[in-house]
């Protein structure tokens, strides 16, 4: 996408989590991608920031649209083995934390550049040689 996202935070409040969050984004990033059109129209305007995700849910196509796809994530889910229902739970758990481990190497890095900022610069309204 060209246009500005709005970051995981924005998804604090629905997943609870920062990893869940970042997943939260991550799956609507996949649908703006999406071959259905109403799917990527949603995901677009959520990420963009022009509507909310709860706000888009109560817009009618946008919640038709999602439970379609919700109900064949279920059948396809429900025809998995328990070894495959095992599995796939597993991938998503090591995705998740996958997810937090990102978000946490981010915060440090972010952490480092303010620590470097505040010791390598002058501040930029010290006196310089002149006064009032």
């Amino acid at each position: 996408m060209d246009e500005h996202e709005v970051g995981d935070e924005e998804f604090l409040d629905i997943a609870k989590d920062p990893a869940r969050a970042r997943a939260l984004r991550k799956s609507l990033q996949r649908l703006a991608d999406s071959k259905d059109e109403t799917l990527r129209e949603m995901a677009r305007e959520v990420l963009a920031g022009r509507v909310g995700l709860r706000q888009a849910m109560r817009t009618g196509a946008y919640r038709e649209a999602l439970q379609d796809r919700a109900r064949t994530g279920m059948r396809a889910y429900e025809q998995m083995s328990a070894e495959e229902r095992s599995a796939a739970e597993a991938q998503g758990l090591r995705q998740l934390d996958e997810y937090q481990q990102e978000i946490d190497r981010e915060q440090a890095e972010r952490q480092e550049e303010r620590g470097r900022g505040k010791r390598g610069t002058s501040a930029p309204h010290q006196a310089r040689g002149w006064q009032l």
